[in-house]
């Protein structure tokens, strides 16, 4: 007998968009996402910020975009705005399951990309992930965070972020 297939992908689907926007609870400024811009013209790096630090397994509870790190401001002083780049890495482990994982990075306290879903972190040691995006920005000052997601309670352990600002 043949069955039908519709159901199991309809089922998939719907798990799909459950999962996407539980990474995307939390705030809705997340919702509400800059854009994020391709450039193909050469950019000038005006300033680089760096933090690594261990936040010791610091707890991240189930389902709940958590900050890490240091706010980094940055100041953009050219007339045309500036282009934010970020990279971020963090280091986790879950502590009951298998976990969904993301990394949200902020400018100005809004979603550079809706925080995508990364990688599966399993229950066995320690799972580093990394994100980039940039957005632009205008002239002045802005702030820049980084975030981490998984699904289920993890701890937080090593982490590693770069904010560059570069002048359009």
């Amino acid at each position: 007998m043949i069955r039908s297939k519709t159901p199991i992908l309809t089922l998939a689907a719907t798990a799909l968009l459950t999962l996407s926007s539980l990474a995307m609870a939390g705030s809705g400024a997340d919702k509400a996402k800059a854009q994020p811009e391709a450039f193909s013209t050469p950019l000038k790096l005006l300033k680089v910020y760096h933090e690594v630090g261990n936040a010791g397994g610091t707890a991240i509870p189930a389902a709940t975009i958590t900050q890490y790190g240091s706010t980094q401001t940055v100041n953009c002083t050219a007339t045309a705005g500036c282009y934010v780049m970020v990279v971020a890495e963090a280091q986790v482990a879950p502590t009951a399951s298998e976990a969904s994982s993301a990394i949200c990075l902020r400018v100005d306290g809004v979603s550079t990309d809706n925080c995508p879903f990364l990688t599966r972190v399993p229950t066995t040691g320690f799972t580093s992930f990394s994100h980039r995006g940039g957005v632009s920005v205008t002239t002045g000052t802005h702030t820049v965070t980084t975030h981490v997601y998984t699904s289920v309670a993890s701890a937080l352990h090593n982490f590693n972020t770069e904010v560059r600002l570069l002048k359009k």
